[in-house]
């Protein structure tokens, strides 16, 4: 199994599995708690911090598609979803002390074989769509950091020449199979998540009234707009990861004490997300960028001012601690999907473990998952925010709201309450609603920008460029 990815605790804890594949530390079952495991706060910093990731640079933009109702949908969203992860925590109360405690694996115990598919596709195509996220996000803090008058490097331009340098600087990780020793640079989402709220709240404590901003007169604000389900498809992706709270649970010295992790955790996400979230929007209005780094580095009070080193701005250090994390934390989502494929396969399971095919197999499947994402993410930079939203309100909606929901009803069927049953019901209902129209209202929005901007021809004449100019280059 893959022990050592984006899910490995960083406070604490014995646990070492990764984010799909569950399978406790302690052993079958859920078993004794590990002697030295982590205290309440360690297991709360380890869950914000596997919780937390690109969705925070978003959070003002969701509030622009939204409007400032957008504040009640982030609270509703991230009350249901901390509903949700203490379900699926129950869930594996459940699982059989001799079976593999993986969440394909409790897909099967209550849907049956069908169940075990059903949670695979689901879980690869939130992490798919993860790691393709991602890869814009490094593309963009890449051309971020790259000077304004960057000229042409082989006939490229700046956007090509930072998709053709990362490209080249990712794909040689695909093939180290392990990366436990760079587990510590895990370190670098919890600075980058400081940096940004701390720099938020900078720019509105130094220009409170947005009379400094660059570009003038400031963008104004709407209290509610159509685009509401599109940011609660970004509130949904922000708010997951519920696939990673069993071994976090075991990670713990009290692991009875997880309930209260999980509220610590989703409140301490709740407040952090607001402030991003309140403040951003406050300050750049209906301007707001899908990222809010590009907002920072030309409409904010940072705008300009070097720190340091001349033309070093603040923008750029936020952006260079984005880009090192995001750098380090795809391989790491690679390992997951890939390590999650292998739990899907029934004839791969093995005395309740997982058995790993060749190496060979493995570094040629990650190369196969690199080649799709970037190609994927490349049609997808324009349109990075519906991106986010189609990921939250498909995958992470399914994976971490509707699925735990169904398990639970299922598998504790008989020891519920009608009040309790219906209260599961209903939220169900909700959630495939909140699917349906998060799903819909995207998939219209790209087709209208598509239709009206051809962005769909230029980006596929972009492509074609491109690989010419490569060609060309070689």
């Amino acid at each position: 199994m893959v022990e050592d990815s984006a899910s490995t605790p960083l406070l604490g804890g014995e646990s070492g599995s990764a984010i799909i594949v569950l399978e406790d530390a302690s052993g079958p079952g859920w078993g004794p708690p590990p002697q030295e495991g982590a205290t309440l706060f360690q297991a709360t910093f380890n869950m914000v911090n596997i919780f937390m990731g690109i969705g925070l640079l978003s959070m003002p933009f969701a509030m622009k598609q939204g409007g400032w109702v957008g504040m009640a949908a982030l609270t509703v969203a991230t009350a249901v979803f901390c509903l949700s992860g203490k379900l699926i925590v129950r869930n594996f109360e459940k699982m059989p002390p001799d079976t593999s405690h993986t969440y394909p694996a409790l897909g099967e115990l209550a849907l049956g074989p069908p169940g075990r598919f059903l949670v695979g596709f689901l879980a690869l195509t939130e992490f798919f769509g993860g790691s393709c996220i991602m890869l814009v996000v490094i593309w963009r803090e890449f051309l971020g950091m790259l000077p304004e008058h960057h000229g042409l490097v082989m006939g490229l331009s700046p956007f090509h020449f930072s998709v053709v340098v990362c490209t080249l600087a990712t794909a040689p990780l695909m093939f180290i199979p392990s990366f436990k020793k760079l587990s510590w640079l895990s370190m670098l989402g919890c600075i980058s998540t400081v940096l940004v709220t701390i720099t938020v709240l900078a720019a509105v404590a130094m220009d409170p009234f947005r009379q400094h901003q660059p570009i003038q007169p400031p963008a104004g604000h709407d209290v509610a707009r159509w685009g509401i389900f599109e940011s609660m498809g970004i509130f949904a992706v922000s708010v997951s990861g519920h696939s990673s709270l069993p071994v976090l649970r075991n990670s713990m010295k009290q692991p009875r004490a997880f309930d209260k992790v999980i509220n610590l955790a989703f409140t301490a996400m709740l407040v952090i997300y607001a402030i991003v979230a309140g403040l951003g929007y406050y300050y750049f209005g209906d301007a707001a960028s899908t990222l809010i780094t590009d907002d920072l580095a030309r409409n904010s009070p940072f705008t300009g001012h070097s720190i340091l080193i001349p033309g070093f701005t603040v923008d750029k250090l936020v952006a260079l601690c984005i880009l090192v994390n995001a750098y380090t934390t795809y391989p790491c989502l690679i390992l997951v999907i890939q390590d999650m494929m292998w739990s899907v396969l029934p004839f791969l399971e093995q005395y309740g473990g997982t058995r790993q095919p060749r190496r060979m197999v493995a570094t040629g499947v990650r190369l196969l998952l690199f080649v799709a994402g970037t190609c994927i993410a490349f049609l997808a930079y324009a349109i990075l925010g519906n991106v986010m939203s189609l990921v939250g309100g498909f995958a992470s909606i399914s994976c971490s709201l509707l699925m735990p929901s169904l398990f639970y009803l299922i598998l504790f069927w008989k020891e519920l309450g009608i009040l309790h049953r219906t209260g599961v019901v209903v939220l169900l209902v909700v959630g495939t609603a909140l699917l349906v129209l998060i799903v819909g209202q995207n998939v219209i929005d790209i087709a209208q920008k598509v239709d009206h901007d051809d962005k769909g021809v230029k980006l596929a004449q972009s492509a074609t460029s491109l690989l010419g100019r490569l060609v060309e280059g070689l």
